[in-house]
């Protein structure tokens, strides 16, 4: 079924006014739901700490929350959009409406939609999806207050580091789903390579330690891909060769600026020209040239566009550089269609960073005509195992079949069901575990959240206004020679020299006093 959306067409209305600027935040109130919070009541499976107003939901005004996420249109969205919009009507007379973007579209639309003062409530945002840019605009609303009325849901369930990161000026903008806290970074193994040839991966901690297998393996194995390359992974090289964790900006992926996480007390930065992490980076792009030449590296690592998921299916791929969390390998198993098992060694201790603890929310647009309600509904997907359930995996018997208390299988083709909405709503530790999940998969999730180490610059945000231009230079920089690292580009030291002139032409060094002027204030103030 395709849901024919009652909005009117979007980039017409939005180009018109796109060069305004977004006014000053602000909320309405719409229909009195401003009533004392309570809990939600009965109702599905669920109710567990919804709130809502004491008095009933025939006490509000009738209200459609709109949802704007990350995730791609499915068939059945108008059907779980219909569903949802019953059992919220009888919570808080609230019904939905579900709008979807697909990934690759999701920041554009999403700014557009924002620049453009549309309206809409729930807007799904993230760090790495401008969230700090779009809050200094006053494009979200502070959500302190709500979440102290119609939000006790959320704080009871939410480890509290997360409400940390989401902040602006002490201010909260954004609630973060509540999934991992933070996640290591690991070498990720096809499981059956790794058994056949007896890899010890336990003592394969960089690159270099590869040489030996990936020789082996391109012999052995010919078809595979021992090392795929399609974006740069620079900021990885100095995790695993140093005790240096990226810090703001990032052009492209690519670290500008890099501290010590073990020093707490004396936080200094470095940029990529310091001598100490321009010697990392050479190292480390002279021993990709090296790979590249010798075929270990896919020789369109320059210019690919494919992705690593797609290969991984075909069995093309036998090690990887990954995220990890508790349940990752069981996550890439069932992303390759349960084909191969993997087994990973984690390679980077786990910190909680401002960037990953706001990796994933939600926050309600200043455009919001009854932000009250919105809280709501964001509350009750945080708190209320039937409608987080039903918006991540659908209709029972209809999206999938229960095999167990808090266990389903999903129904092949069944119009709904995304493998990647479990990570985007509300509370992922509510969400039915599907087929190879461990029974004790949301208990590990979360010990790994409670014994999860701290960044030293957790809650830390940097104003990138100051030194706007020169940003923008350095971006454009680091385009130029994004591929020299890849192994692709000939003469990788050169290449690298010749980047760290144009950075420090471009003003690094401006952005680099700046970020340790605002980091040594931030840090006084705590």
């Amino acid at each position: 079924m395709t849901k024919v959306k009652k909005r009117k067409p979007l980039f017409t209305a939005m180009l018109l006014v796109l060069a305004l600027s977004l006014q000053a935040c602000s909320g309405g109130n719409n229909g009195g739901a401003s009533a004392p919070a309570a809990t939600a009541g009965e109702g599905g499976t669920g109710g567990a700490s919804a709130s809502a107003p004491a008095s009933t939901s025939e006490a509000l005004k009738p209200y459609e929350v709109s949802i704007i996420y990350f995730g791609a249109p499915q068939r059945d969205d108008a059907v779980v959009e219909a569903k949802l919009s019953e059992y919220f009507k009888e919570k808080f007379n609230a019904t939905v409406d579900l709008q979807p973007i697909a990934s690759s579209e999701y920041k554009q639309k999403t700014e557009l939609m924002l620049n453009a003062g549309e309206p809409m409530d729930l807007v799904f945002t993230a760090s790495w999806l401008n969230f700090f840019g779009n809050v200094a605009k006053g494009a979200f609303l502070d959500l302190d207050d709500l979440l102290a009325k119609y939000g006790q849901g959320i704080t009871e369930n939410l480890n509290p580091i997360y409400l940390e990161a989401p902040r602006y000026k002490g201010k909260l903008f954004g609630i973060p789903t509540n999934k991992e806290i933070t996640q290591g970074k690991a070498y990720t193994y096809r499981k059956d390579i790794v058994d056949k040839y007896n890899i010890p991966i336990e003592d394969i901690k960089t690159m270099s330690d590869f040489e030996p297998w990936f020789k082996l393996l391109k012999e052995k194995e010919p078809e595979l891909i021992l090392d795929f390359i399609k974006e740069s992974g620079e900021g990885m090289m100095y995790e695993t060769r140093s005790n240096f964790r990226a810090i703001g900006p990032t052009p492209n992926k690519i670290p500008l600026f890099l501290y010590d996480y073990t020093n707490t007390d004396n936080i200094q930065i470095k940029s990529v020209v310091d001598p100490e992490i321009s010697a990392i980076a050479k190292a480390e792009y002279e021993l990709n040239r090296s790979y590249y030449e010798k075929g270990y590296i896919n020789s369109d690592a320059a210019t690919t566009t494919t992705e690593i998921g797609d290969l991984r299916k075909q069995g093309k791929i036998w090690m990887q550089q990954a995220v990890w969390k508790p349940g990752a390998d069981i996550e890439l198993k069932i992303a390759s269609d349960n084909k191969y098992d993997f087994v990973s060694k984690v390679i980077e201790e786990p910190i909680v960073t401002t960037d990953l603890a706001a990796g994933s929310m939600f926050s309600i647009s200043r455009t919001s005509k009854d932000p009250e309600r919105a809280m709501m509904v964001l509350n009750a997907l945080h708190t209320d195992p039937y409608a987080v359930n039903l918006f991540v995996n659908g209709i029972e018997g209809t999206h999938y079949k229960k095999v167990g208390e808090n266990r389903i299988e999903p129904i092949a083709d069944s119009g709904y069901g995304s493998t990647a909405l479990f990570w985007v709503i509300g509370n992922q530790l509510l969400n039915y575990l599907k087929p190879g999940q461990p029974d004790d998969l949301y208990t590990s999730w979360k010990t790994f959240n409670d014994e999860a180490k701290r960044s030293p610059l957790l809650g830390f945000v940097f104003d990138e206004t100051p030194v706007k231009n020169e940003i923008t230079q350095l971006t454009s920089v680091i385009g130029e020679y994004r591929a020299a690292s890849t192994g692709a580009i000939p003469d990788p030291a050169k290449m690298l020299e010749e980047r760290n002139e144009k950075l420090k032409k471009a003003g690094i060094e401006k952005v680099k006093t700046e970020l340790q002027t605002q980091i040594d204030a931030w840090k006084a103030a705590q």
